[in-house]
């Protein structure tokens, strides 16, 4: 029957790349094809892909058109070039296959081979076509496990016309939308975000930032939903097969031995269920092809499931492994963007993000609670005295935890930062002098003592004072960090930072040590540079001349906004020390 399906194929091909035809339904590249009907279309700027699956008898079948390349010259080495490439290096195919060679009198050429192969240990075949001519060559793949899609197969190939007068394609532009503009797909709307560009697609948006670093990759893809086909789980295992189908990738075994880790179903703060996971997937040719990551985030809405997709490059960097998702600027932005969707046929309550400044209570307030934890030096029987935070925002939010967020919280939308890290944060309610903060794990008791909090824990009281606000602060002299590192070893390097009370500073080594980042590749404080600062929100926000912008969080300890030359700064989350020389 592969027998039969390749002589099908073969002998269309006459057809197949004439330059003259009946109307066809899709133009990619320097070709006009009908596809298959009813199979879903994954369109990407360098390929093109048809699939139909069966997951009941797992049957698949994908065809995979590729934009055209220059040629090599002759079409035999065009096809070996490719086979390499496509079938030899991708499925470990035949290394020097059976061909057929067809010609037209427009001067096209196509070369065309079958091969068995294995998928996940399974029997399955590949048909490569490559059709050459004016100067181009076009790729065509078939990926199957039955020779029943063969019909299918034969008439997208008869209908395949090629146009001489084709360019080749530009794969460097794309649909840029203006940041802030609204893009949609079906139901689900989203706001572009800033320095991100969009390109849309029949089956969904692929979003890539512009200043993504050279031999790094990181797209947000916003998919078409689905049918709801059971439990969340379900939904989860079906979209991430469909994507993962949808990439030509392979799977990876995560440590837990499935292919992707879950975070379990959990309704946002915005009321619709969601679900989402990450695993690692592989992409490319070769016996060892890159490895990327692939995060998958689903909501459920009214029995439908919308979906968002993250793939992104894997990298190493002095023997740590890091994505480019884990960059402080690309986390924000996805972040943002998958708790800020919008559907049309939901309807939701508007959360303003909080805010520390406020009347009354609202701000930072610092104390030290007992609290039961695993058995540490200087603990009794798991018992121990902790610093801790209790911020009750504008808004009603509260956070109660050991340590700011790394970048503070400007420009942070607090509903997002609770949503990702629950046990810390909830809400309070406070009158006549009382209150009580409920966090998911307890309620915490408030009173208010003159200019004192004291907070109920373990049914022990814990006085608290409130941080002044730090908002316009600005700081004048030299400052430096300790020359040793965290194991007390001396670097002979002194870290400093310079600030100057007209807002400017210079920083040489500080700053990428209060940025806490262990992965040097992703601290943007890594080489040193000047520009100018600004303190709002328990953060300082260091703006580099060039173009650089790193948040610090800054909680104000012991600071007083009228002294600009302190002999000590308590500066990070971490509150760590430095020095005025």
């Amino acid at each position: 029957m592969l027998r039969q399906t390749l002589n099908a194929t073969i002998c269309l091909l006459l057809i197949t790349i004439s330059l003259h035809g009946r109307a066809q339904t899709e133009k990619f590249d320097i070709a006009t094809y009908t596809p298959p009907k009813d199979w879903k279309k994954i369109a990407k700027d360098d390929v093109n892909l048809h699939i139909i699956t069966d997951t009941i008898t797992g049957k698949f079948c994908i065809l995979s058109v590729y934009a055209s390349i220059t040629s090599k010259g002759n079409a035999v080495k065009d096809f070996e070039s490719q086979w390499q490439k496509l079938a030899v290096d991708q499925f470990k195919a035949n290394q020097k296959p059976k061909t057929d060679i067809q010609s037209d009198p427009g001067d096209w050429k196509a070369v065309t081979a079958v091969s068995p192969i294995k998928l996940e240990d399974k029997d399955a075949f590949i048909i490569l076509t490559v059709i050459s001519g004016h100067g181009r060559s076009m790729s065509v793949l078939v990926t199957s496990n039955d020779p029943a899609y063969g019909q299918d197969i034969d008439a997208t190939m008869q209908s395949f016309v090629m146009d001489v007068n084709a360019k080749e394609k530009d794969l460097s532009k794309t649909t840029v939308i203006p940041a802030g503009n609204i893009s949609s797909v079906g139901n689900m709307t989203y706001v572009i975000p800033a320095g991100w560009n969009v390109t849309k697609y029949s089956d969904g948006d692929i979003l890539m930032p512009v200043d993504i670093p050279k031999g790094e990759f990181l797209e947000i893809w916003v998919q078409q939903s689905f049918s709801d086909p059971g439990s969340m789980e379900q939904a989860l295992k079906k979209a991430y097969s469909e994507t993962v189908m949808a990439l030509n990738a392979t799977l990876k075994t995560e440590v837990s031995g499935g292919n992707y880790v879950i975070i379990p179903t959990q309704k946002s703060f915005r009321g619709w269920d969601y679900i989402r996971c990450h695993g690692g997937i592989n992409m490319g040719a070769g016996p060892s092809p890159p490895e990327y990551g692939l995060d998958l985030f689903l909501v459920d809405i009214n029995g439908r499931i919308e979906r968002v997709a993250v793939l992104k490059s894997r990298k190493n960097c002095n023997y740590l492994a890091y994505y480019s998702s884990d960059k402080y600027s690309y986390h924000d932005v996805i972040e943002d963007l998958l708790f800020s969707l919008r559907f049309s046929d939901w309807k939701e309550q508007v959360h303003v993000s909080g805010s520390t400044n406020g009347a009354g209570i609202v701000g930072v307030w610092q104390g030290i609670t007992l609290g039961t934890t695993m058995t540490s030096t200087g603990a009794i029987l798991g018992a121990e005295y902790k610093e801790k935070k209790l911020i009750l925002f504008s808004n009603g939010q509260a956070y109660f935890g050991n340590y700011l967020p790394v970048e503070g919280f400007a420009g942070m939308n607090t509903w997002i930062m609770a949503e990702n890290s629950r046990r810390d944060w909830g809400s309070y309610s406070f009158s006549n002098g009382r209150g009580m903060v409920k966090l998911p794990y307890m309620d915490i008791a408030l009173v208010q003592q003159g200019n004192r909090l004291v907070i109920t824990t373990n049914k022990t009281d814990h006085k608290f004072v409130k941080t002044g606000s730090v908002d316009g602060a600005h700081f004048n002299g030299t400052y430096v960090m300790s020359s040793k590192d965290f194991l007390g070893n001396e670097t002979g390097k002194t870290p400093t930072l310079v600030f100057s009370a007209d807002g400017k500073f210079s920083d040489d080594g500080a700053l990428k040590i209060l940025n806490h980042e262990n992965v040097s590749c992703l601290n943007p404080a890594n080489t040193p540079g000047s520009g100018t600062y600004e303190v709002r929100e328990h953060t300082i926000i260091f703006n580099y001349a060039d173009g650089r912008k790193i948040r610090i969080a800054f909680v104000g300890t012991d600071y007083d906004k009228s002294n600009m030359s302190p002999a000590k700064l308590l500066l990070g989350y971490y509150d760590n020390e430095l020095l005025r020389r």
